[in-house]
């Protein structure tokens, strides 16, 4: 993640350098990104870039980070509005995240770009769901179990412990981001993205059997 003197940078600057960026990742696929691209529209030299950033890979997380942590927000007031529901929450973020793809082309370019990327994936945390990174560890991820955890209407879960809502936090996230993954690689198939991801969700609400009871 970015570095403290770039946080020290005037807004305007900060902003200048992230924008160079998403134009960057929309344009090229990830391993073809090129940093001398992105110093070049942003006016910084390659020395600063580095005191600012690790790699490239360091940036796309900054960028992406930023919609993560808006999201969290947004997560939060949903769980409270569906009354901790997780399973609701999933089609609520699914579907939050089409839209907003769908409205923001750049960033739709972006996402696809990384998708098609082996090392780009990672940063989606397709081990772990969307919202883990490279450098979240066993810390975090329990951080973002309790968090959800402690939202959960705990009549509908046979959970009495965060660590025992874990492995269905993490299949949930996972569905999500394979659903999302499938649509920006096939943007003219919305309805059809939703309708394999709620066949998905059915499943792990329900298991394989033929009776839901």
């Amino acid at each position: 993640m970015p570095t403290e003197r770039f946080h020290r940078l005037p807004e305007e600057k900060r902003q200048a350098i992230r924008a160079a960026a998403v134009l960057e990742f929309a344009r090229v696929p990830y391993e073809k990104v090129s940093i001398n691209q992105i110093i070049h529209n942003a006016d910084i030299s390659r020395g600063s870039f580095y005191t600012y950033f690790v790699d490239k890979k360091d940036l796309l997380e900054y960028i992406l980070s930023d919609g993560f942590e808006n999201m969290l927000q947004l997560c939060e007031e949903e769980l409270e509005a569906n009354g901790g529901d997780y399973f609701g929450l999933l089609e609520w973020l699914f579907q939050r995240l089409i839209d907003e793809l769908q409205e923001t082309k750049t960033m739709m370019e972006v996402v696809r770009n990384v998708f098609t990327s082996q090392e780009g994936e990672s940063l989606f945390g397709m081990d772990g769901g969307m919202f883990r990174t490279r450098h979240s560890g066993k810390d975090e991820d329990m951080k973002m179990n309790q968090w959800i955890f402690e939202r959960l209407d705990r009549s509908r879960y046979p959970y009495e412990k965060p660590e025992e809502f874990d492995s269905l936090l993490r299949m949930g996230m996972m569905t999500m981001t394979f659903s999302v993954k499938w649509y920006v690689q096939n943007m003219d198939k919305a309805e059809e993205a939703k309708k394999h991801f709620r066949d998905d969700l059915e499943l792990l609400k329900y298991g394989a059997y033929r009776n839901k009871n």
